[in-house]
């Protein structure tokens, strides 16, 4: 991503919030029953100005999607899934730690033995 293209995200996203903002405060307002107006009186928030703010959750939407695609964010699902295999290597670390430590002792019971049969060997001679 060029710097043109990371500058024009970030003023596409603080122009969706700036808006989403702007209809959060209308919202407010026409919920006590007034009308608002935004941009100079360009855009009016009447009441039943639910369309602007449908459109504006979707275009909100489609712009995190694609930022957290470009920017390779982690999401809460992403975050689970490592989560989850983190969980099964720790438990599979604690099944090998556990047969190696079987292990170790077999070998250091062996290593006994055999250290015995040479003293008895040796004593022998």
């Amino acid at each position: 991503m060029t710097i043109a293209e990371f500058i024009a995200v970030g003023v596409v996203t603080l122009a969706a919030i700036v808006i989403v903002a702007l209809i959060i405060r209308g919202r407010a307002e026409s919920e006590s029953g007034e009308s608002s107006t935004l941009l100079g009186g360009k855009l009016s928030l009447a009441p039943g100005s639910d369309v602007i703010a449908k459109r504006v959750d979707e275009m909100i939407e489609r712009r995190v999607e694609e930022l957290i695609d470009s920017w390779g964010l982690a999401t809460t699902e992403d975050v689970e899934k490592v989560e989850q295999r983190l969980e099964a290597l720790d438990r599979r670390v604690g099944e090998l730690e556990q047969r190696f430590d079987e292990f170790r002792n077999d070998i250091r019971r062996k290593i006994e033995r055999l250290e015995a049969r040479l003293r008895e060997l040796a004593e022998s001679e």
